[in-house]
């Protein structure tokens, strides 16, 4: 099973023993061992709407005349309909503080000038234009890309950081209705939803996340193996490209059959995909959602409302540490790329809760604790990728983990299917 450069998507099925002595025993013929050809698995690692909504944004914009009153303006604007209450654990970017704001300079100059300013440590606030901030970030990119020579991995990464440290340096005033006090700034339509304030100040890459991730928001996420659009919640995980992946996992569970399990876990749920996939595919399977980002617990929490479906309990928890089992299948979808503690992010820095790459102990975790909830003859399956393998940024596959910490799976098969149109960079929405 060569690797080639293009990248592929993976699915790893891994049995359990076929009794919980076999799992408490050495191993009772079922030790663990993975085939040379699969040794060098790659690396990676670990919420009729749209006419609704459409009607918040007209709301929104009509609301935002004074005369009409802050109050009033915010019990009209919030989607009540659409959306439950917000649970106290959904996270949010932290609104820029009064002492951080009054250091930055008003931005006057142009936008080649602003740059050079923000690259050697200085916070500008913007009050002319959007196209001043566009055109700033386009100027930081010119000069990362002349300061920070190289194309490897490590180079693109440092520059990456460089880049996001910039636009963290970037304040924007917003008012409590979303508009952006700058001339041609988009509305952020989750500026009402998330936020009490009348007035408040984001930080750039803030700004741009509550934007994009507003527009998955109204308009939704459409996959081919599934019915409806799915509409995640700000702060949450997902990709529009590549589902190979998913793709993979639709085709194992078709060829399994509806009998494959009474009981499935989607461990990392994210938006839901693999939930909803499986509630459409085994639809006498009881169904957990778990993960450790609220912001997912609560984005499939009110995509289950929406679509009314039943037979999806959603539980926020670290792998298993908060779930009972036993469990006839469990489905992980980890992130890809693994975290590089060289350079720890700050918090609320807008990005997905919990980080979008995963921590080193991840797999050791999976592969001791899974055989724990799983029932006899179960399966795991881990949805994966040869991307970091590709770019260099791991020697070798975290699934290799397994071989040592799990003497009581047996890996069973490896699917792999080529993306069509290899990503230069891994595809995702951080908000």
């Amino acid at each position: 099973m060569a690797l080639d450069g293009a990248g592929s998507a993976w699915l790893c099925g891994f049995c359990a023993g076929s009794s919980h002595k076999a799992r408490a025993g050495a191993s009772a013929g079922l030790t663990a061992q993975i085939p040379a050809q699969c040794s060098k698995l790659p690396k990676s690692g670990a919420c009729g709407w749209k006419g609704l909504l459409a009607g918040v944004v007209a709301g929104s914009r009509a609301r935002g005349r004074e005369a009409r009153g802050l109050a009033q303006a915010r019990a009209q604007r919030k989607p009540k309909v659409l959306l439950p209450p917000l649970d106290e654990g959904v996270w949010k970017p932290e609104a820029v503080g009064e002492e951080e704001l009054s250091s930055a300079e008003v931005s006057r100059e142009e936008p080649q000038q602003v740059a050079e300013e923000v690259w050697g440590g200085r916070s500008v606030l913007f009050t002319r234009s959007w196209a001043d901030v566009v055109e700033t970030r386009k100027a930081l990119n010119a000069l990362a890309k002349r300061r920070l020579v190289g194309e490897s991995s490590a180079a693109l990464r440092e520059r990456r950081k460089v880049l996001r440290d910039c636009t963290r340096r970037m304040f924007l005033r917003s008012s409590g209705e979303g508009r952006l006090l700058l001339k041609g700034g988009p509305v952020l339509g989750y500026v009402p939803v998330l936020y009490e304030s009348s007035t408040l100040t984001l930080r750039a890459n803030d700004a741009t996340a509550l934007h994009v991730a507003w527009q998955y928001f109204l308009n939704g996420l459409s996959y081919p193996f599934l019915k409806g659009r799915l509409h995640p919640f700000f702060g949450v995980y997902f990709t529009p490209s590549p589902i190979e992946h998913f793709q993979l996992l639709h085709r194992w569970l078709e060829a399994k059959g509806k009998a494959l399990a009474r009981r499935a876990l989607d461990l990392g749920t994210g938006c839901g995909v693999v939930s909803f996939l499986l509630r459409e595919l085994l639809p006498d399977c009881e169904i957990v959602a778990s993960d450790l980002c609220p912001n997912a617990c609560f984005s499939v929490t009110a995509e289950l409302l929406r679509r009314k479906a039943q037979g999806i309990e959603v539980r926020r928890s670290d792998l298993f540490d908060d779930l009972e089992g036993p469990f006839d299948l469990i489905v992980f979808n980890p992130p890809w790329v693994p975290r590089l503690s060289a350079h720890p992010k700050p918090a609320a820095a807008g990005d997905v809760v919990g980080g979008n790459d995963y921590p080193a102990e991840l797999f050791p975790r999976l592969f001791e604790d899974a055989p724990k909830v799983l029932a006899p003859n179960g399966h795991l399956v881990i949805l994966f990728s040869n991307y970091a393998l590709c770019r260099g940024l791991v020697e070798e596959s975290p699934l290799s983990a397994f071989a040592e910490s799990s003497p009581w799976l047996r890996l069973e098969e490896v699917r792999r299917l080529s993306w069509v149109t290899p990503p230069a960079t891994l595809p995702h929405i951080s908000a």
